[in-house]
């Protein structure tokens, strides 16, 4: 059977309620570690809402990548000639699915412990686990100033449109919610420590340095609701 053909069977198991057979169609997917990661993991979380075992899997599956990364097997391997991902980076996305950010910070300190250098490669995935776990000290040590983005967001604002046609990458999007997401760390760190006053002015001057309006406005709203760029491009998209 092609992966393709792997895929739509998950899938299908997947909407037509046989839970128990999607589980493990998805468990035999993650194991190749194929293009089909994505839809893999997209098929999974949505198993998760609806069948409880498949939590329970997802744990046990997380549990076998942090033993190997701690053994030292930093890479997950892509098993079709894809560029390899970082194996911190697929424990983080299953934590995301599993709601759980301590988890991405507990692991991200016993890498420091043990692979300082690969810790440092992997902090800005692990920067919002580290704000959410109020350890303030530790993300100041990663944290960029998001001001030193703005001359670039706003020359990209120029030469791309926010929403471009279909088939394009919205990379001006793109640019705009690394851009808010990394201002929104800065700003809970400040209000963690009490800054208050501190917090308002950077809010301020970040958002009054954006040149183009629209991009502004956007910029509001992503601070708002951290969803609200990929929904937008989402449903320009279909």
């Amino acid at each position: 059977m092609t992966h393709d053909g792997a895929v739509q069977q998950a899938v299908d198991a997947y909407q037509e309620g046989r839970y128990e057979e999607a589980l493990g169609l998805v468990q035999e997917l993650f194991e190749r570690a194929d293009r089909s990661h994505f839809i893999t993991m997209f098929t999974w979380s949505q198993l998760i809402e609806h069948h409880a075992p498949a939590r329970d899997a997802l744990v046990l599956k997380r549990e076998a990548q942090v033993r190997l990364l701690l053994q030292g097997d930093v890479t997950f391997q892509m098993r079709d000639g894809r560029w390899p991902r970082s194996r911190f980076s697929v424990i983080h996305e299953i934590n995301d699915m599993l709601n759980d950010s301590r988890a991405t910070y507990e692991l991200f300190l016993q890498l420091l412990e043990t692979q300082p250098e690969q810790a440092d490669n992997e902090s800005y995935l692990a920067l919002p686990a580290i704000v959410a776990a109020g350890d303030y000290t530790l993300a100041e040590r990663y944290l960029r100033n998001p001001l030193e983005r703005l001359d670039e967001l706003n020359q990209t604002s120029i030469r791309f449109p926010l929403f471009p046609p279909a088939g394009q990458a919205p990379r001006l999007a793109a640019e705009l919610s690394n851009y808010v997401n990394s201002l929104s760390l800065c700003l809970n760190v400040l209000l963690g420590r009490g800054q208050i006053a501190e917090a308002e002015s950077l809010r301020q001057t970040a958002l009054a340095g954006l040149l183009d309006d629209k991009l502004r406005a956007l910029a509001v709203r992503q601070l708002a609701d951290p969803s609200t760029i990929s929904r937008e491009v989402s449903a320009r998209i279909e």
